[in-house]
């Protein structure tokens, strides 16, 4: 709906009880991203007279470069006194001063009784106006923004925000091996797939709680697959940058198969692609509830795949080693039943009582029995057959406990030791 004529005599008409400048900034004042990307202006209103910042409302024109970006929509818009958001519109008049910000639409609020923004405090979010980047354009542009309207000897002081636009570099690729405890079994020196088997594994990754924001999914014939190559579980592979090795830069659930090797969860391909530049990079591999690793040093990435095996003794990781020894062959720990990045058998937090109370909790545990089965993708079932089990053959704990009784530095075989992960948090 086009702004209407209306509107702006309504804002022109009303008068302020003091002139007032009202303010405008950009939540975040530049960003740096590539084409094909989705940038959010976030418009901060402020004022700098009168003090309390009674107004009669504002109308905003948000200018852009049409060759640059592409106008997505309006979200999250502050509700009082909103009106219809205005269509784009040619920048004829040059409103902005910009000659390069071609195009504009216009957000306004009104209020009749001068109250505006309301109750709400100062500084106040307007909204979120997302753009498109369009996908051939590199350099920098700016989103910048004017008043239609302001109330009756007003003025708007304005700050743009910058927009650079870099070539999308090829992405790096990274081929990677890791075996879990819980599902390894000595006597094929794999993993075995009781999660694929029983159809407990699920299309979707399962790493959003623990802040992967991916969408990767998978596919039922990917998950067909048997043999060597089925596959045992979601995992997650992150990338850290060298002076931050705390920090994720980049990250992607990815599907482990029986043999080791980590693969894409669309095509089931041994090589993992990272939109990322390429330069030197920590990688960790973590899983749902088995401590992670990560590399002892940053790796060179580019796009010709570098290789990475965690099974193996002669590939060193970052902090202490909290691998399990399996012959020759080197393990994720498992055990981590609530998630916290530690292992603790006795005591406050512990992952035992984890698995006890959700057995114990279970609606179809009518008897309250310490063994029964729970099926089902959790992470309380920690050696990933398929079932939640306390006490009995094949339980959850076991493992458990053996590793916090054995870990390298329980000199006393403590039951409530906690042995820490070893990636930087």
């Amino acid at each position: 709906m086009k702004y209407s004529i209306g509107l702006a005599c309504l804002l022109v008409c009303l008068a302020l009880p003091v002139h007032a400048t009202q303010i405008i900034q950009p939540s975040t004042a530049a960003t740096t991203v590539s084409g094909g990307s989705v940038i959010v202006f976030k418009p901060v209103y402020t004022v700098a007279t009168p003090d309390n910042g009674a107004e009669t409302g504002l109308g905003l024109r948000v200018h852009f470069n049409a060759n640059a970006l592409q106008f997505k929509g309006v979200s999250k818009a502050f509700a009082y006194g909103l009106q219809p958001v205005g269509e784009v519109s040619v920048d004829s008049a040059n409103e902005d001063a910009d000659a390069s910000t071609d195009r504009y639409l216009t957000l306004a609020w009104v209020d009749v009784t001068a109250q505006w923004p309301g109750a709400d405090g100062l500084p106040l979010t307007l909204g979120e106006v997302a753009f498109d980047v369009l996908p051939g354009f590199t350099g920098t542009t700016h989103i910048r923004t004017s008043a239609s309207d302001t109330a009756d000897g007003g003025a708007l002081q304005s700050t743009p925000m910058k927009v650079t636009a870099e070539a999308v570099a090829e992405p790096v690729t990274l081929k990677l091996r890791g075996m879990l405890q819980g599902a390894y079994v000595s006597a094929d020196a794999q993993m075995r797939d009781s999660l694929r088997t029983t159809n407990s594994l699920p299309l979707t990754q399962p790493y959003a709680a623990w802040g992967h924001a991916g969408s990767e999914t998978t596919t039922t014939t990917l998950l067909a697959t048997t043999g060597n190559d089925a596959i045992v579980d979601w995992v997650l592979v992150e990338l850290r940058p060298q002076q931050q090795p705390q920090t994720r830069v980049a990250s992607q659930a990815a599907l482990l198969q029986r043999d080791g090797d980590v693969v894409d969860a669309v095509t089931g391909s041994t090589s993992l692609s990272f939109k990322v530049a390429p330069g030197d990079y920590y990688v960790a591999l973590r899983h749902r509830n088995h401590l992670g690793v990560m590399s002892a040093a940053p790796l060179k990435l580019t796009a010709n795949a570098s290789t990475l095996d965690f099974t193996q003794s002669t590939t060193p990781i970052y902090g202490n080693e909290v691998r399990i020894s399996q012959s020759a062959v080197r393990l994720l720990p498992t055990g981590d039943a609530n998630a916290d990045f530690k292992l603790i058998a006795d005591g406050p937090s512990n992952d035992k009582n984890t698995v006890l109370g959700i057995i114990l909790a279970s609606p179809e545990n009518t008897g309250a029995h310490t063994n029964f089965q729970l099926p089902g993708y959790r992470t309380t079932d920690m050696n990933l057959d398929g079932k939640t089990l306390y006490v009995g053959p094949d339980n959850d704990v076991n493992a458990l406990l053996g590793n916090i009784l054995l870990a390298p530095g329980n000199s006393t075989n403590s039951t409530n030791y906690i042995l820490p992960s070893s990636l930087p948090q």
